[in-house]
C-alpha cells in the first residue's frame, strides 16, 4: 500500500523534529521544509532549505505528491513580534497564506496548523475553551489569529491546534525560547535566573511529545474543520516551575525578580475536553515527568559531548 506523504514546514524546529519522528513511527513519508540548513538528525528525510514565503514553494509540490501539510513554521515569539512586527507578519501570516494557496492548488487532503493560546489574551474565564473570544496583546497573537481565519476562508480541510506552552527535550535555550528551556539552560550552568514579574503568573505547560502525538492524530482521524486546544488543563506558576527545576537540577541560587514584560499573559489554562473527546487522547506527561526527561537527556548528551542541538 502506498504511504501518505506529509510536508512539515518548520520541521527542523523544536516541535517539528518531534512531529517528524512521530510521523515516521506511524509509517508516513515525510518531507521537511525549513529555513535552516538540514541538521544531521534529519538527513534521512527529503529536505528543502526554503522560506515558506518563497515563490519556489510551488516547486516542492510539483516535485512531490503531497497528501498532507503540517504547518509549524513561524516566528514563535511574543517579544520578537513586538520588536519586529513586519518580520512577524511575514513569517506567520504571509507564510500561512502562501502554504495554503499552494496546498489548495495541488489538492492536499488536510492542513494542520499550529496556533497558540496567545489568541485568548488575558482570559475572561478559566480554563479557556475554544469558544472563548479571541483578542491580542502582541503582533504574534494578531498574525496567528489572522492565519487561522485565512485557513478557514481558503477552503481546505483543516485542523487548527491552539498550543499551550510547549516545552521538552531539544528546545533551544537561546534566542526566543520558552521559559522552561531558558531556566533549564541557566540552571545547568549555575547562572542566575530572572523571573519577570512576581512569578505568581501561571501557564499550562504541555510536553512536546504530547503535542507531536496530537499533530499525527489530526491526520489519522477524520476530524476536520475544527479549532482545538492542545493542553493539559492544569496550571503551573512560574515560581512553582522554578522550584521543580531547582529540585531536579540541585540548583542553589534564588531567582532574581524583574519588571513584567510587555505582551505577557498573566494567567492561562486551556480546557482540553475537545481534544480528549475528538481524538480520544489525554496528554499524559506532567511537568515533573517532562523535566526529569529533560534532565536525563541532558546528562546523556553531556556524556556524548554534545550538550546543545
Amino acid at each position: 500500500m502506498t504511504k501518505n506523504t506529509v510536508l512539515v514546514t518548520g520541521g527542523a524546529g523544536f516541535i517539528g523534529k518531534h512531529t517528524v519522528k512521530a510521523l515516521l513511527n506511524k509509517d508516513f513519508d515525510v518531507i521537511v521544509l525549513d529555513k535552516k540548513k538540514c541538521p544531521d538528525d534529519l538527513m534521512y528525510c527529503k529536505y528543502y532549505q526554503m522560506d515558506v514565503t518563497s515563490e519556489d514553494l510551488e516547486n516542492v509540490f510539483k516535485e512531490n505528491k503531497i497528501d498532507y501539510v503540517i504547518h509549524l513554521a513561524a516566528l514563535p515569539s511574543v517579544a520578537g513580534s513586538i520588536r519586529m512586527p513586519l518580520v512577524d507578519c511575514k513569517d506567520n501570516y504571509q507564510a500561512t497564506v502562501n502554504i495554503c494557496t499552494v496546498s489548495k492548488k495541488y489538492g492536499i487532503k488536510k492542513i494542520v496548523f499550529s496556533s497558540t493560546a496567545a489568541v485568548y489574551a488575558n482570559p475572561q474565564y478559566l480554563p479557556v475553551d475554544e469558544k472563548h473570544p479571541t483578542s491580542y496583546l502582541s503582533p504574534y497573537a494578531i498574525t496567528k489569529n489572522a492565519s487561522e481565519n485565512f485557513i478557514k476562508y481558503c477552503g481546505l480541510d483543516y485542523v487548527i491546534f491552539r498550543y499551550a506552552n510547549v516545552y521538552g527535550v531539544g528546545q533551544d535555550a537561546f534566542g526566543e525560547a520558552g521559559v522552561v528551556a531558558k531556566f533549564f539552560d541557566l540552571m545547568t550552568q549555575g547562572k542566575p535566573v530572572q523571573i519577570h514579574g512576581n512569578g505568581k503568573q501561571y501557564r499550562d505547560f504541555i510536553y512536546v511529545e504530547d503535542v507531536a502525538k496530537a499533530n499525527v492524530l489530526a491526520l489519522t482521524t477524520d476530524v476536520d474543520g475544527e479549532i482545538i486546544n492542545v493542553s493539559t488543563n492544569s496550571r503551573t506558576s512560574i515560581n512553582d516551575l522554578f522550584e521543580v527545576l531547582k529540585e531536579e537540577l540541585d540548583y542553589k541560587l534564588e531567582p532574581v525578580y524583574t519588571q513584567p514584560r510587555e505582551g505577557d499573559i498573566e494567567k492561562s489554562i486551556l480546557n482540553n475536553e475537545k481534544l480528549i473527546s475528538m481524538f480520544h487522547f489525554v496528554p499524559s506527561i506532567d511537568i515533573k515527568t517532562g523535566i526529569r526527561e529533560m534532565v536525563r537527556n541532558n546528562i546523556n548528551s553531556c556524556v556524548l559531548g554534545d550538550s546543545h542541538e
